[in-house]
């Protein structure tokens, strides 16, 4: 009897083998979907934090540079201060599009990864109910 069922299910596997990759491949690509959109989050997050550092240094440069100025320290010093403080805060404006930009994009993934479960999930359902064996994988294909 052991020997029957192993026959039997290297059988199916072997006719089912196409459609057990497909399911494989479902599977693995729901989760890097998933992990994408996690990790594309993750990133906007961090942009974000990363902002308001730049944020937070550019404003103690000008704090600086205007402490500077009544000091009367030269011009041209000021002026540095002053220049580096424009350049920080310049950026800021594309880090808040990148961050915005990345968030999006990891709805976007998610949204992907649910319209593919909708769309196979019914299928990957009935393949896991199914009662019998698999057709071979040639059965199932579109044409």
């Amino acid at each position: 009897m052991n020997e029957l069922a192993t026959t039997t299910t290297g059988e199916a596997l072997e006719e089912g083998g196409g459609v057990l990759s497909r399911l494989i491949r479902y599977g693995v690509l729901l989760v890097q979907l998933g992990y994408a959109a996690v990790r594309l989050s993750g990133l906007g997050e961090q942009i974000r934090a990363t902002y308001a550092y730049v944020e937070g240094c550019a404003a103690s440069v000008v704090q600086t540079a205007e402490q500077m100025a009544r000091l009367e320290v030269d011009d041209d010093t000021v002026g540095e201060f002053r220049d580096a403080a424009a350049v920080a805060t310049g950026v800021l404006d594309d880090a808040a599009a990148m961050a915005q930009a990345t968030e999006e994009m990891s709805i976007l993934f998610e949204e992907v990864r649910d319209a593919h479960q909708s769309d196979y999930g019914g299928v990957v359902e009935a393949i896991h109910t199914k009662d019998g064996r698999m057709a071979k994988s040639e059965f199932y294909s579109n044409r």
